[in-house]
């Protein structure tokens, strides 16, 4: 191969490579969007095709930055909405699994998912992958309130042990038998604590 033939190669791989890049900070920007509660409407942008996402009731493009009016025209963007992280001051692996681990433990039940009811369309498999740990079925119809001794918190723990032990058993969802999992161990590491 020709010294022209390998710069001409060379070329080609760049140019791919610079769209790739662009595509996957594309992509890292809806992730985030998502990751902060945005929602992704059912319409596409008129100029760039990406998905319009709904954020604090304003729907926009994260790609072009373009604002989607009720008159279906856009209009830019005011600068605080807009994405502004670069890549350096984007979190590495490392950091973003840790601040979505301190993110998950400080939710709220309400904010961790709703369960989803019985339903036929294609909607309900979209909540049942939202589901969090907090959505499993009780053993009990009403849990009534602790009102006994340490016996009663303990068999508690014991039951909660059990029942996320054979959730994470029955699911066939990774994503959730890692919850159930991971609640299952916090139940068995306090029950560990109040056995000292």
């Amino acid at each position: 191969m020709s010294d022209f033939d390998k710069e001409a190669e060379r070329e080609k791989l760049r140019e791919k490579y610079e769209r790739d890049r662009e595509k996957r900070q594309s992509t890292q920007v809806m992730s985030d969007l998502l990751l902060k509660g945005a929602t992704m409407t059912n319409r596409h942008c008129d100029t760039c095709g990406d998905p319009i996402f709904r954020y604090d009731g304003q729907e926009f493009c994260p790609t072009c930055q373009r604002s989607e009016g009720d008159d279906g025209g856009s209009q830019e963007l005011p600068e605080d909405t807009r994405e502004t992280t670069t890549a350096d001051e984007r979190p590495t692996g490392a950091e973003r699994s840790a601040v979505d681990a301190s993110d998950r433990r400080e939710m709220s039940p309400e904010q961790s998912g709703t369960a989803g009811g019985p339903a036929g369309d294609s909607s309900s498999n979209a909540r049942d992958t939202s589901e969090s740990v907090g959505d499993y079925p009780s053993d009990a119809v009403d849990s009534p309130p602790v009102e006994g001794g340490l016996s009663q918190a303990h068999d508690s723990l014991v039951r909660t042990v059990v029942k996320f032990s054979r959730a994470a058993e029955s699911t066939d969802d990774p994503r959730r038998a890692r919850e159930a999992l991971s609640a299952a161990r916090e139940a068995a590491e306090t029950l560990d604590v109040l056995r000292r």
